[in-house]
């Protein structure tokens, strides 16, 4: 057996309580090894320190519970900065193929494309083959083809973690067969709304108006003609007035009456007002042709009460 080779008692099934203990009692630590140990451990320390030191508060959030490992904490930070997924390489191969050359130097420009060529291997995973990035650039051209109104189906496919041909493909023929349906949709439900808006439109009938085609709040005429009554009612009236002027232009007419027309008058409130049409005087009234025949015959007076005092 070589030196420096374990010589405790190999694990069988039924020591295992004395043979996981063996390891530490029957090779002990030097001191030389126990100072190595010390400055590995303190150099960890001191790792992890920095790295806790050199973020910024909102990103302390991702080393919970590793604030022990400057390992697992550098890990950590790549896992969430630098995911390696298609989406990240296809928004670096945009980058990549959207450099044009500004106010620089063609050095600047040589620089800023293999600045961006470093970020897309980065990005790519160990196991990255040149077959995945001919299915990669494939996939890129197809969706950069998409117009603005394909956004939405843009971002699902940048999440998925492999932008393959086939699943790319597959994705594309899926969400034409979606539109085509959606717009089938649209276009019957359309086509039923405009028939029921129709049949609607032409059971209506005005309760003011008596049209067809609309109901008493769509009216116009009923609008019109409430419109104009408000008008009016906002205008001054003046009834005493209108009366008094009625009454001048009654007594202003009849004093510019001609002596024909009063006699025309009078004679007719005569006629009314004789109890006998015939103009032959009465035996009982020879001395009353003409007297007291021009009186009103709205008086109220009986005969009576007249000068003829007729029965």
């Amino acid at each position: 057996m070589a030196s420096g080779s374990p010589t405790f008692v190999k694990l069988n099934e039924e020591n295992y309580s004395t043979w996981q203990k063996a390891p530490s009692t029957s090779s002990p630590v030097t001191q030389a090894e126990a100072d190595a140990l010390d400055a590995f451990e303190a150099r960890l320390d001191k790792a992890a320190g920095w790295l806790y030191l050199m973020v910024e508060q909102e990103q302390r959030i991702h080393f919970q519970g590793i604030q022990d490992s400057p390992v697992k904490m550098w890990e950590a930070l790549e896992a969430v900065h630098r995911q390696k997924r298609a989406g990240m390489r296809f928004n670096a191969y945009d980058d990549l193929f959207s450099i044009r050359k500004l106010e620089e130097s063609l050095q600047s420009l040589i620089n800023r494309v293999e600045s961006s060529k470093r970020k897309i291997k980065e990005l790519r995973p160990s196991s990255f083959t040149l077959e995945q990035l001919d299915d990669e650039l494939a996939s890129m051209a197809l969706i950069r083809a998409l117009p603005d109104e394909f956004s939405g189906f843009t971002s699902s496919l940048l999440l998925m973690d492999k932008l393959d041909k086939t699943t790319v493909h597959q994705a594309f023929v899926t969400e034409d067969l979606q539109r085509r349906k959606r717009a089938q949709d649209a276009s019957g439900s359309s086509q039923a709304l405009a028939a029921c808006s129709g049949s609607q439109f032409a059971t209506k009938t005005c309760d003011f108006c008596g049209r067809e085609g609309h109901k008493f709040t769509e009216c116009k005429t009923f609008e019109r003609a409430k419109s104009r009554a408000q008008e009016d009612a906002q205008k001054p009236r003046t009834p005493y007035k209108r009366a008094n002027k009625a009454q001048e232009e009654s007594g202003s007419s009849s004093s510019t009456q001609t002596p024909e027309k009063a006699q025309r008058v009078t004679e007719f409130a005569g006629n009314a007002s004789t109890p006998y049409p015939s103009p032959s005087p009465s035996p009982s009234t020879p001395l009353q042709l003409d007297a007291d025949f021009h009186w009103l015959a709205d008086t109220g007076a009986t005969s009576h009460m007249t000068p003829h005092r007729h029965c």
